[in-house]
């Protein structure tokens, strides 16, 4: 008998420490867990009470790509609202204008930082712009060149004609009509909106380049 109890006296603290130890990682599992919590729904008609599946959160929505068709049978690879998805359904629709204030905004077109250098990514957009040149002979751009409103005025205004003029070369260099293109102008921080104190986020869409349809 007494050597049945010191044995009880022996296990019955390490059955308590391995309780309390599983205990532990039950609650840590609990919160560290990013899944939703079931929702618990009741039946008012038949008292049963169901638990709902969990439905997972939404991911944030990317960008939808889409195929832009144009008049001679070609196809460019862009995004639902993007310039080319713009600019083309403008040009199909009988009932739009040209003019100097019909302006529409590259949405993938960078520079390496203080400089008119196009970034090799933004290749492509520059491509489907030629493309849409010489889908639609009739057509002729202006490149416009936009800052937002930090910095030096003048220094603003010299970015923004140097980035207007390397986009003008590089549509001529994709094979873009001279013909169609009617010049490049930088505006500098003419047209900002936004204030020179406003986050970066912000500023964002001061800083530019954007495409004038003169004749369609």
């Amino acid at each position: 008998m007494e050597k049945s109890a010191s044995s009880m006296k022996w296990l019955l603290p390490v059955l308590l420490a391995v309780l309390a130890f599983a205990l532990m990682l039950y609650f840590v599992k609990g919160c560290g867990s990013n899944s939703a919590t079931p929702v618990v729904e009741s039946d008012t008609t038949t008292g049963k009470v169901e638990v709902a599946p969990v439905q997972p959160a939404a991911a944030a929505t990317a960008t939808e790509s889409l195929k832009v068709k144009l008049p001679d049978g070609s196809e460019l690879d862009a995004h639902k609202g993007g310039i080319e998805d713009q600019l083309v359904a403008f040009l199909n629709d009988p009932n739009s204008k040209a003019g100097k204030d019909v302006w529409f905004d590259f949405d993938e077109l960078n520079f390496e930082t203080g400089s008119a250098k196009i970034t090799a990514e933004s290749q492509q957009q520059i491509k489907n712009i030629a493309a849409i040149l010489k889908a639609f002979p009739k057509v002729k751009i202006k490149i416009g060149g936009y800052t937002d409103k930090t910095g030096d005025s003048a220094i603003n205004k010299k970015l923004s004609q140097d980035r207007a003029d390397a986009t003008l070369d590089a549509i001529k260099s994709a094979g873009g009509n001279p013909s169609q293109l009617t010049g490049a102008e930088g505006y500098g921080s003419q047209f900002a909106k936004v204030d020179a104190t406003a986050s970066d986020e912000e500023r964002k869409k001061d800083r530019r380049i954007s495409v004038s349809v003169r004749e369609k």
